[in-house]
Parts: C-alpha cells; structure tokens; sequence
C-alpha cells in the first residue's frame, strides 16, 4: 500500500491529478471490455480457437488450425498464453484476451524501469505508450503481436541498459537481452531478432561504438542461449509434424515479406499492399501523439539552450532507430499489417518523453492532458461502437451461436458457405460446414439440423429459404431449421 500510494504522489505530480485519472480510466476501460464484446473474425477468431484446441487436447508442442490440420504459421507462445487463461477461466473472451493485456501491463513497466534508470520522467513514458491508438487495441485482443513487443521491449532497454546503465546491474541487462531474444523466437520467430539487432547494429555504426559495445556485452555466449532456450520447441514441432521448419523459415519468414500477394499462404491471404504502406500504419498507431509531436519538438528546439539541444543525443538517435525499425524493415515488405508498428512504440514513447521533458514542466502537463484526453474519448468511441454499436457481433458468430444454443435441441448447427473461426470457439469445435447447395441437400436427407446462413449469402438461398424454418437473427447470421 506504501508503494502504491507513493507512485500515485509521484503521477499525480508528474502529470497532473487529472491526466493521471485519465491514464487509470482508458486501463481500467480496457480491463473491463476485456469480456464485454466477442471474439472477431478473422485474427482474433483464428487463434482463440487454436488456443482453446491447444487447451482441450492438452497439446502444447503443436498449433492446431483445426483437429488434424496442424498450425505452421507462428511458434506457440501466444497460443500458449491464451490457452492458460482457458485453463484457469474456461471457453471464454475474458480467458483468452487476459494473458495478452497482462503482458501489455508488463511491457509498461518494462518502460517504467527503462526510463526512471536513464533519467527520463517514467510516467511520462507510461502515458504517452498506454494511450497510444495501436496499444490500446492489441492490449485487448488476441494476437500474437503483444507476445513480441514483450521480447523486443526486454532486449532494446536491456542493451541500452547494458551499456548506459548502473555498471552493478551489467549484467542482469544483459540477461534481459538474450531472454527478449529468446521471447522473440517463441512468438514470431527470427524476424523479431531482425527488428532488434538492424536498429541496433545501425546505432552501433553511425555511434563509433563497435569496440565498446562489443567487449561490454557477452554476444557469443548470450546469443547461443538464447537460441538453445527456444531450440528444444523447434525441433520437436518439427518432429510433430514434419515440413514445419521449411514452411516457418522460407515461407513465412522470406516469401511472405519478398512476394506480393504470396499464395503459398497455407492458412488465408497474404496482405498484399504497395511498397511503404507501413509507414501511413505508422500514423494510424501512433494516434494522437503523432499530430501532437511536432508541436513538441518545436517547443522543445525553442525553449532549449546549447547545452541540452546536445544532451541525450545518442539516445534519441538510438530510440529513433529502434522506434522506426518495424518501418524501416518492413518498407520493402509487399505484404503487412499495421500491427507490425507495435514492437516500435514503446521506443517511440520514450522519445517522445525526452521531449516532452525538455519544455517546462506546466506546458508539459497540459500536451499530456490533450493527448490523453483525445485517446480516451477514442477508447470510449471504440468500445461504445464494438458494444452498443454492434460492430463486434458483425465480426463474430457468437449471437447466432448462443442463439442455436438457446433451442436446446441435440441437432447439429451447420454453417453455410463461410464457417468462420469464431463459430468453431464458441461451438467448442462443433460447427459444421457446408459449403454448396448441394451439400445442403445431402445433409437433410441424413437428419435435420439448424443452418446459420450470413446475411450477405442470402441470394444464394433464395430458392431454398421456402423448405427452411426462420428461428432468428443473430449477429450477420439468419439460423433456419432444416428438418
């Protein structure tokens, strides 16, 4: 109580009473959403229903995509995360996006430490990065990207810390390095080691600092522990179902970046956008603090004499580059999502938190107020169109899922055309599919069974909606009998 009631003096002076009670309500809004709306299709459908196979199976080597059709696109950690709240919860939102939003709050205080031992106004850092758009949103959700921010956040601070920090805690920075590496392997694979060590090895060489930065940390010895933590897991994956490796490492990890529209995607499309599309998702996460930096750095360059217009210089450079990897890398890349940015933010926080700390502390507060303030009133908007609006029951098969469960009949629920990932987690696996007309047909002359038709398939049942029961609408779907 000593502790906490001493870090709320500390915000409250920080930043303000009111900007503080700001941050607490967008984290406390987030935590209460987190079982308010339902799983959407099709990201966070997909790996809840890995998840909750993973924890039904009590498989935790291999990803299921479905039962017999193993999942080779992402190592397991964020299905194991997921699949541990279903264990502890049970079938449902909260159990799985719990874990995800926890790591959000640990990737805070990661920062927290990170900017309180270099000297930057910690809470500054925590209310820039709690309220940043893309933050906010993949803290709730169920994604594998959380996971990787985890471990990027661990081995960019620990190697800034390794070489700027206290010299007595050397060598715990640097342990936190290589378990960020390690994290990164289970949760994406290689390609998170690539937007760590590329921003850093550039710091290295426009810095002049390969000597020291090689003799102060252990890169051999850390590297290679790094990689035999998550060794273990590849090889038996591999071992599990063989031809994983060569899909994880050459599809995923060269053709799906290198090709356009790459169709060796085994499980969906790959996202094909135009050369730089990543750098426009850059301003889309990084709302509001994008529109209101430049105003920061003017009032930062204006108010600052000689002395601190060079003070921090390196670590702006260093937290621009880590801040600016995931674009920088991904620039080339045919095929992203605007959830690539997020292993960036939390550099791009402290940033911003440098300059924020060079005007004067009043106007200071006040930018935190606005910013704040404009992220919050998103949050509410958000949740209120997810909620109230309906726009997650539009996303999700949920509603017409609860609603053939409401019939209390032992006749199987089958889908047409589309069976979406939502309708197997909340069946628990017992959606059927039918995928033609003529399926139909074969199906009801077995039993009858209740058919969940989305509302734009519709037309292609006109001529068969007249042998069909109308039970209800639930969410896109129309749930008909079929006796």
């Amino acid at each position: 109580m000593h502790l906490f009631l001493r870090l709320w003096n500390k915000g409250a002076l920080s930043l303000g009473k009111p900007t503080l009670y700001l941050v607490i309500l967008a984290i406390l809004l987030r935590v209460a959403s987190l079982a308010f709306y339902p799983l959407m299709d099709t990201t966070e459908g997909r790996y809840g229903e890995i998840a909750r196979i993973m924890a039904e199976m009590n498989d935790w080597v291999t990803p299921w995509f479905a039962v017999g059709v193993p999942f080779w696109g992402k190592p397991p950690l964020a299905f194991w995360m997921s699949a541990m709240g279903i264990k502890l919860f049970g079938v449902n939102e909260f159990a799985v996006r719990i874990p995800h939003f926890l790591a959000s709050l640990v990737i805070l205080g990661i920062c927290y430490n990170w900017a309180k031992r270099s000297l930057i106004n910690p809470f500054y850092v925590i209310a820039i990065l709690s309220t940043s758009f893309l933050f906010m949103v993949l803290s709730d959700a169920v994604t594998t990207d959380m996971a990787l921010c985890l471990g990027s956040t661990l081995s960019v601070s620990g190697f800034w810390l390794s070489l700027r920090g206290a010299e007595l805690y050397r060598k715990h920075h640097q342990c936190l390095l290589f378990i960020g590496l390690s994290i990164m392997l289970l949760a994406k694979g290689p390609v998170g080691w690539v937007l760590v060590l590329m921003p850093i090895t550039l710091w290295v060489l426009l810095s002049n600092a390969i000597k020291e930065v090689w003799t102060r940390i252990n890169w051999v010895s850390g590297c290679i522990l790094a990689i035999l933590a998550a060794l273990p897991w590849y090889l038996i994956a591999e071992q599990h179902s063989p031809g994983f490796l060569n899909y994880f490492f050459i599809g995923e990890h060269w053709q799906r970046f290198t090709v356009p529209g790459w169709n060796g995607d085994l499980y969906g499309n790959a996202h094909a956008r135009t050369y730089g599309s990543i750098w426009l998702y850059l301003v889309y996460a990084s709302v509001p603090w994008i529109f209101i930096l430049p105003v920061i750095a003017w009032l930062s360059k204006s108010k600052n004499n000689v002395q601190e217009k060079f003070r921090n210089q390196e670590f702006k450079l260093y937290l621009l580059l880590t801040g600016l990897a995931p674009c920088l890398f991904f620039t080339v890349s045919g095929n992203v999502l605007w959830t690539y940015i997020l292993p960036g933010l939390p550099s791009l926080a402290l940033l911003l938190a440098i300059l924020l700390g060079e005007i004067k502390q009043p106007l200071a507060k006040r930018i935190l107020f606005i910013g704040v303030s404009i992220s919050t009133l998103i949050i509410v908007g958000v949740l209120i169109a997810l909620t109230i609006g309906h726009k997650a029951d539009s996303k999700s098969a949920k509603a017409v899922v609860a609603l053939y469960s409401r019939q209390h009949s032992s006749k199987p629920l089958v889908f047409f055309n589309d069976r979406q990932f939502s309708s197997m987690f909340y069946s628990r696996g017992k959606a059927l599919q039918a995928k033609s007309l003529e399926a139909i047909n074969a199906l009801s002359k077995t039993s009858p069974f209740y058919l969940a038709v989305s509302k734009p398939n519709l037309t292609i049942l006109a001529g068969q909606l007249g042998s069909l029961k109308f039970i209800g609408d639930g969410g896109d779907y129309r749930l008909f009998l079929k006796e």
